[in-house]
């Protein structure tokens, strides 16, 4: 069991765990942002390949899930700090935000996977009509049409 720490409630941990959620927000946008413009540059270096169309398959790219399974890591150590320190209120914040980074990188590994590995082209459609072999496609009985 942590040690009890006279900081473990009241105005300390409620305003540490609010500085703590400003910067887990800060650490996920500032890697979606490098992220995301390290995308844009690598759809313009795709496209100009020109090798199979723009919707070739790639080989998985490992540094989204990377970086964020860095931030994953680092806030799980924090959380564990924070535990071992008995900073409870901070602790469950850190632990949340945890666990929504692990959700967030379950999502990245899903779209990496799903952008590399797409689903092969459906065949072209065959027609299989034949004609109606005498029967008859009106409802009727087999007076209204021909052959019957």
């Amino acid at each position: 069991m942590p040690a009890h720490n006279p900081r473990s409630g009241g105005c300390f941990d409620g305003l540490f765990a609010l500085l703590m959620v400003v910067a887990d927000i800060a650490a996920l946008a500032a890697a979606g942002l490098w992220l995301g413009l390290r995308g844009l540059g690598r759809g313009v270096e795709d496209g100009a390949e020109g090798e199979g169309g723009p919707f070739a398959a790639s080989p998985m790219d490992w540094t989204p899930v990377v970086v964020f399974g860095l931030v994953l890591a680092t806030m799980a150590l924090l959380t564990r700090a924070f535990w071992s320190s008995g900073i409870r209120i901070t602790t469950g914040v850190q632990a949340a935000f945890t666990l929504l980074t692990g959700v967030l990188l379950c999502v990245v590994l899903a779209q990496e996977y799903d952008r590399s590995h797409p689903e092969p082209a459906a065949p072209a459609p065959t027609s299989t009509y034949d004609g109606t072999h005498g029967r008859c496609r009106s409802g009727g009985d087999s007076h209204e049409c021909l052959g019957g």
